[in-house]
């Protein structure tokens, strides 16, 4: 059986179908023409900025508009159609009214549109919104020291072998800037954080930061604009230790044994926190040596700062230790040093040492320095650093002893020299 093909011409032929063909036809065209017929039904131009400006004396009192920002509208035109299609955002201002504002608030203004293109043969038809609210104030800027309050959950318990030490912030100030009226009320900038476990190592994280009135009520940031709205926060946990203090000298006599009993540290030990490798590795905390040119009978009582490696903490808040040495049975005797030579000169030039003599103390045990004579001493100018001097100059001398092993010279001498070239 044969299928019979449709002719669509045939069709026209049909009463019928040329009656629906025609209305559904004129339906189409009149739709057509409504929807681009811009003279009985306007075209809506979509995110037309809008213009806020404030008069010259309001601009010179100091006023600003804070809001609205980067604020847009639709405009709705109509007239001629090939002129009206043409119409785009760019060719349209809108300007806010707000010439008569001259004081701090907020003002309902209306929008005026503006055309700001070539074409300009078009009616305005309305604008949406038509008025707009404007936020007007004068410029304030405040910077706060950013406070880390750190709380800990109800029935924290501390692990006594570490320390927990103040939070560090990557910023520690925060400027803020806005509208008077709301920069104004703040009184404290701060972040927020609960400790819930126990700390065992440092702690990292991120916080807002939070600004406070005068009562300790939570602000809104609102208009303001803060240099830093977040943190990065560390709450250093690092283990401690007690450990002893040590001293070491310079220039001590190699015969002369100090005990333990003749060397008093005050205070023996602290207590320090640091790194874990840090810690881990230190058994005494050895304070700057002692120079014993700077040790007499008279002279045995040093206060010597202490000084951790780099990353330690001194929770015992000591800054210093007290050096006491018991230096009974030494005894004190001056003499004369006239044997001088120099050390380190360069090989093109020659010194010649103006000072004859030099009085110095000498300490030690009575039984040594008794048997001293003038030969045991010497003085000894170290040229090392200054090859390129010519000239007259004072120089420090270092003074030897021979003949003893347990004695030295207390006290610094200097010695006046000439260097010349050969």
């Amino acid at each position: 059986m044969k299928c019979k093909k449709l002719q669509f011409g045939k069709l026209f032929y049909n009463d019928k179908f040329v009656l629906i063909f025609s209305i559904f036809a004129s339906l189409v065209l009149w739709f057509v023409l409504a929807s681009t017929n811009t003279e009985e039904h306007p075209r809506v131009i979509s995110n037309v900025p809008i213009t806020i400006t404030l008069s010259d004396s309001a601009q010179q009192d100091g006023l600003k508009v804070f809001s609205p920002v980067n604020s847009v509208a639709k405009v709705s035109i109509k007239g001629n159609s090939m002129i009206v299609n043409q119409i785009q955002a760019s060719d349209l201002e809108l300007t806010a009214l707000a010439s008569t504002i001259t004081a701090p608030g907020d003002y309902s203004v209306p929008l005026q549109v503006n055309k700001t293109g070539t074409l300009k043969d078009f009616d305005v038809d309305s604008i949406t919104p038509s008025q707009i609210v404007v936020s007007v104030d004068r410029y304030k800027e405040k910077t706060f020291q950013i406070d880390a309050n750190i709380e800990y959950k109800e029935g924290y318990t501390s692990d006594t072998a570490y320390f927990v030490g103040l939070p560090t912030l990557s910023s520690d100030t925060v400027t803020i800037s806005g509208p008077e009226k709301e920069v104004s009320q703040i009184n404290k900038a701060a972040i927020e954080y609960q400790v819930n476990d126990t700390l065992r190592e440092s702690k990292s994280f991120t916080s807002d930061v939070i600004l406070y009135d005068a009562n300790g009520n939570k602000l809104n940031i609102g208009k303001m604009k803060l240099s830093v709205s977040k943190v990065d926060v560390t709450i250093p946990v690092l283990p401690r230790k007690v450990l002893p203090l040590s001293i070491d000298f310079t220039n001590k006599p190699s015969g002369l044994n100090l005990t333990s009993s003749q060397i008093t540290i005050d205070p023996v030990n602290i207590e320090v926190a640091g790194p874990k490798e840090s810690i881990e590795s230190l058994k005494e905390i050895s304070l700057t040596s002692i120079d014993f040119s700077d040790v007499s009978p008279t002279k045995n009582t040093f206060k010597i700062n202490i000084t951790l490696p780099n990353g330690c903490k001194n929770l015992s808040s000591i800054p210093t230790a007290q050096v006491t040495l018991n230096l009974d049975g030494m005894s004190t005797r001056s003499m004369v040093v006239k044997n001088f030579s120099v050390k380190n000169l360069a090989s093109d030039k020659t010194a010649k040492v103006n000072t004859k003599s030099l009085t110095v103390t000498v300490v030690g045990p009575e039984s040594e320095i008794s048997k001293l004579t003038e030969g045991s001493l010497s003085a000894q100018i170290d040229m090392t650093g200054k090859e390129n001097f010519t000239g007259n100059m004072e120089m420090p001398a270092t003074i030897g002893i021979s003949g003893t092993s347990s004695s030295w010279v207390y006290g610094s001498y200097m010695t006046n020299i000439s260097v010349s070239s050969k």
